[in-house]
């Protein structure tokens, strides 16, 4: 339930918003958490009846939503009011979803409630860290600030899963490609072949007999390892959905050769960068913590900063809370030189920066060296079938 509010802040001054709680006495509860003193709570329009929330499911790109917040801040810094932006933005979106979004905001905005409160309501497109930036900078007055750190937060991230994506889709697409080829040949190709072969009474050649062997195998068994196949992803999809499962998986994933350092270096480069980005917008080290954990897709860095901010608050230095074997030591080391000199922010966004370029070398080594991997594995799988075939040629002619 959405409950619009007038309250006080800590300076006593008059702040206006919303706040989703089951009444009012929790909207209250809510409030004061916040350092606010509540004087007015209403009832206000749910956030998701709204008609033009259907259209919230249209697909819109990270790069649309990077575009969106970096334009709404060199507006606001030309002069333009909040909602005069927004209103311009409306007009010029080129898709439906952003579109109807830039408009839910305007309305949000006009009817005097913050942009970070519209901005929540659009959890589809915008991250919860963009949120919490605009909130604080809605207090500080550095709302372009906040946006374009926003709009950099989304650009990084999507940045990095698309080198994740990159890297690992393009030699799995092969090997599934020469699979599925090998297959074909062996049960659909190589036995009419044979079969013409022992019309002829031709022995076969002991590769020819091999791929039989192979293809024979296939046959009997090949439904029964499909399915045993489709069970296990349904299996795996299953435990991925259970926070236990999810943990465990993705703890294993950092322990597979070549991808787990791809993933290591994506998690501690993401670490960097939103921790670094937070503690310089002004969010204090705990809800930064928080954040952080609640924007990792993988959640056993998610645990390990969750346990992480649990120890800061305990009075523990970040460092020592950070110390993990999926954190390098690297990392806990170049953290620790940046509570000693107060630089923490800086030094946190130049570690990102670190990693990234990391991960970038990762990324071309993979690409080096898969690429010869993958031609002598997928060339070695076809030229045994064709070699096995003219063998079984060359027996034919030879018995002749």
């Amino acid at each position: 339930m959405r409950i619009d509010y007038v309250a006080l802040d800590e300076r006593g001054a008059e702040v206006r918003g919303g706040v989703d709680a089951p009444d009012a006495a929790g909207a209250a509860a809510a409030l004061r958490a916040r350092g606010l003193f509540p004087l007015e709570l209403a009832a206000g329009q749910a956030a998701e009846p709204d008609a033009d929330r259907a259209w919230r499911l249209e697909y819109v790109r990270s790069a649309d939503v990077v575009l969106f917040l970096t334009q709404l801040a060199l507006m606001l810094r030309t002069g333009l009011t909040l909602l005069q932006a927004l209103e311009t933005l409306e007009a010029a979106a080129n898709r439906v979803g952003l579109r109807r979004a830039a408009r839910r905001l305007t309305r949000t905005v006009s009817s005097g409630r913050p942009l970070s409160d519209g901005l929540q309501a659009e959890r589809a497109l915008f991250p919860e860290i963009a949120v919490h930036l605009v909130r604080t900078a809605e207090a500080t007055g550095e709302l372009p600030d906040a946006l374009e750190r926003s709009a950099e937060f989304v650009e990084r991230r999507a940045a990095i899963q698309a080198q994740l994506l990159t890297s690992l889709a393009y030699p799995s697409l092969v090997v599934l490609v020469s699979c599925a080829t090998f297959w074909f040949l062996t049960v659909k190709v190589l036995p009419k072949f044979v079969s013409f072969l022992a019309g002829r009474g031709a022995a076969l050649p002991w590769s020819t007999q091999l791929l039989m062997d192979v293809s024979a195998f296939m046959q009997q068994w090949g439904a029964a390892l499909l399915l045993g196949a489709l069970a296990a992803l349904a299996l795996f999809v299953v435990v991925r959905r259970i926070d236990a499962g999810r943990r465990l998986t993705d703890r294993a994933a950092l322990s597979v050769p070549v991808v787990g350092g791809l993933l290591r270096a994506a998690a501690q480069a993401h670490l960097g960068r939103t921790l670094g980005l937070l503690l310089r917008s002004g969010l204090p080290l705990v809800e930064s913590l928080r954040l952080l954990a609640d924007s990792f897709t993988n959640r056993a860095y998610a645990g390990v900063v969750l346990r992480a901010r649990e120890r800061v608050v305990q009075g523990l230095a970040l460092a020592p809370s950070l110390e993990h074997p999926v954190v390098s030591p690297m990392t806990t080391q170049v953290v620790r030189v940046g509570e000693e000199t107060g630089a923490l922010d800086d030094v946190l966004l130049r570690l990102g920066e670190f990693h990234d370029r990391r991960l970038q070398t990762h990324v071309r080594t993979l690409a080096t060296f898969i690429e010869p991997v993958i031609i002598v594995v997928v060339g070695g799988m076809v030229g045994f079938v064709y070699i096995s075939f003219f063998q079984a040629l060359f027996s034919l002619v030879a018995r002749r």
